[in-house]
């Protein structure tokens, strides 16, 4: 076990203190610790009100061939690390079809979140025989995976939810040893095509747990515990069970767009061995001997991680000049100046740094992941910033790919072109936050931005991205609604729905795809169903912009008024005043909720924008512009 202080716990609960008590527990257990320790954690956690902690909620179906009970307990714990307060429903041993396809079974009475279908290898009944054709093993693998997909259309047809699917954990052992992975009937070979396959076959709303490279990392012969097996039908080794917890709390996160988007870095002993203004261009250590090629590494993971979206910054206690010089002149330096999104090299206290990079990019505090080789400088930025992950750096940096990687801070579900280029988005925002310093108003800076706005309905090519921001937006979303791409499809379709996507472009480039609003007509009204938003363009008239073409619509559709609804959340607060800082009036409403109308008549006239619409492959003035 980590370093947990039970006693200091109880302490620090019985003063009610909930969420210091909840960070003990949190830095007092990692996920590769033993069964016990992992069960008197999740026991401890049971205990701390959790409705102090500010967590989301979270229900989920957990469906099983095999006993998942201790699981549960384990996973519930790992979800409130995640940021979840999670209520999970179990469903009978060994039902999982019943459970599925019965429309009646307790499991859409519970209306689940998430919906993990816990199976192994055992569960896959192939019937391949040792020389089988080639032809003949994939049509059975395509049958397996077809009675997957089954299931999961059952689910996505009748809950708003994600499903999480375990692929096949390859067995350790095998009658044909080697052979197993060389011919193509061999049992290692087929499962791994079952995989594939599953994965490739992924419907939208369908999530693959690599069950397979959660065994291979535990160590596959002590995944399977044949006592436990046969006495419980216990799937896989107790003391694996925080390492599946973890990861699959991780995942669900990611697929519920709670993954962190920015990796802040110290510099000296960090990115590069010694000390920039100390050693010298020449005498720090990067790309040569043992050392340097262990921090040339680190950062080509770093670069990798900027890559797949990943936002970077630099927070570090140096002269800016210094700190800037290696990724300007040296030649072994994998990361370059313009990798970095916000570059922080001064004498400030780093945790006013980070609060002043998190501003710049527009992130939530909560958004990042701050890298440091200093124990004292974790220590401060998690006293006075516990939203911040600080992982423990090792002292050798031949551990660091290693350490950053097992935490799984930056999980995700898919990969999309936005994706790719979302570390350039926020880089060029921290440009336009400069360039804002050179005018005297903000006005004067939105005319400077010289915005383009293209709006479009749903399709094929955008679909993937719609689903994406609507499932990740947590700050900018009014009514914490969450639909799959095929949600959306439907909607689309129906005639009192319309969907719509906003794309924002400026003098510094494409922001790509930054909203997406889902509108419904209600009699004589046009309401919000979704409105959502990236929070790195707000305050740009993006809002106003909405707004203008919401009340159009409405107009089009004969509608006497606009009705948006707020559904205050513990992370969506930045949106509380929206409504009526566009206009809208407030209408009673239950509690907790809050309704808002504005007028669509010719009376209501367009709110000031400073944003150009695209029409038909040219630019027109929004009516509100100036």
């Amino acid at each position: 076990m980590a370093a947990l202080n039970v006693a200091e716990f109880k302490t620090v609960l019985k003063a009610g203190q909930a969420k210091r008590a909840f960070e003990l527990l949190r830095h007092g257990i990692r996920p590769e610790d033993p069964f016990v320790d992992q069960a008197r954690v999740a026991r401890l956690f049971r205990s701390v009100p959790a409705g102090e902690l500010n967590l989301r909620p979270l229900r989920v179906g957990l469906l099983a061939s095999t006993t998942v009970d201790h699981l549960a307990d384990v996973l519930g714990f790992w979800l409130a690390v995640a940021g979840f307060a999670a209520e999970i429903y179990l469903a009978p041993f060994d039902t999982i079809v019943h459970t599925v396809l019965r429309p009646e079974s307790q499991l859409y009475a519970f209306k689940p979140d998430v919906v993990w279908l816990f199976t192994s290898y055992r569960d896959i009944h192939l019937g391949i025989a040792p020389g089988d054709s080639a032809a003949g093993i994939r049509a059975k693998v395509a049958d397996a995976v077809e009675r997957q997909a089954g299931l999961w259309r059952a689910l996505l047809g009748r809950l708003n939810c994600t499903v999480l699917q375990n692929n096949a954990d390859c067995p350790a052992n095998d009658p044909f040893g080697n052979l197993s992975g060389t011919a193509v009937w061999g049992s290692r070979n087929v499962f791994r095509l079952y995989n594939y396959e599953l994965g490739a076959s992924a419907l939208p709303g369908v999530v693959v747990y690599d069950l397979d490279h959660a065994a291979s990392l535990y160590g596959k012969r002590q995944w399977f515990e044949g006592r436990y097996w046969f006495h419980s039908r216990h799937a896989f080794a107790p003391d694996a069970t925080g390492p599946v917890a973890a990861s699959a709390a991780r995942l669900i996160a990611a697929a519920r767009g709670m993954a962190r988007k920015c990796l802040v870095l110290d510099l000296d002993n960090t990115l590069w061995g010694g000390v920039i203004g100390d050693d010298g261009l020449d005498g720090i250590k990067l790309g040569v001997k043992a050392d340097g090629e262990a921090f040339s590494a680190f950062q080509g993971w770093v670069r990798d991680l900027k890559e797949r979206g990943i936002v970077l910054a630099v927070c570090s206690k140096n002269e800016e000049i210094h700190a800037r010089e290696p990724f300007e002149r040296h030649p072994d330096m994998r990361l370059r100046l313009e990798d970095i999104a916000v570059f922080r090299a001064n004498w400030k206290n780093k945790v006013d740094n980070l609060r002043d990079i998190a501003l710049t990019l527009n992130i939530g505090i909560d958004s990042l992941v701050f890298v440091d080789d200093n124990p004292a400088e974790r220590e401060a930025v998690r006293r006075f910033l516990p939203e911040v992950e600080v992982p423990e750096l090792p002292e050798d940096p031949a551990a660091y790919v290693d350490a950053m990687a097992h935490q799984g801070y930056f999980e995700t579900i898919s990969f999309s072109d936005e994706d790719r280029e979302r570390a350039n988005y926020y880089r060029d925002n921290a440009k336009r936050a400069e360039l804002q310093l050179d005018f005297k108003d903000v006005a004067s800076w939105l005319r400077g931005l010289e915005m383009v706005a293209d709006v479009g309905c749903i399709s094929s090519f955008h679909l993937p991205r719609m689903a994406q921001l609507i499932n990740k937006s947590n700050q900018f979303h009014l009514t914490g609604t969450r639909y799959s791409e095929a949600d959306l499809s439907r909607l689309a379709a129906l005639p009192d729905y319309t969907v719509r996507y906003f794309r924002l472009r400026d003098r510094f480039g494409d922001n790509g795809m930054v909203a997406v609003v889902v509108l419904r007509q209600i009699g004589d009204e046009l309401h919000f169903d979704t409105w959502v938003m990236s929070c790195r363009v707000l305050g740009r008239s993006l809002e106003e912009f909405i707004c203008n073409e919401v009340v159009r619509i409405a107009r089009e559709r004969g509608c006497r008024a606009v009705t948006g609804c707020y559904r205050p959340s513990a992370r969506n607060q930045l949106v509380a005043g929206l409504y009526e800082r566009l206009g809208f009036n407030r209408l009673p409403a239950d509690e907790g909720v809050t309704m808002w109308q504005l007028s669509s008549g010719t009376e209501t006239g367009d709110l000031t924008t400073y944003i150009d619409r695209v029409v038909a492959g040219r630019t027109s003035q929004d009516g509100g512009h100036e």
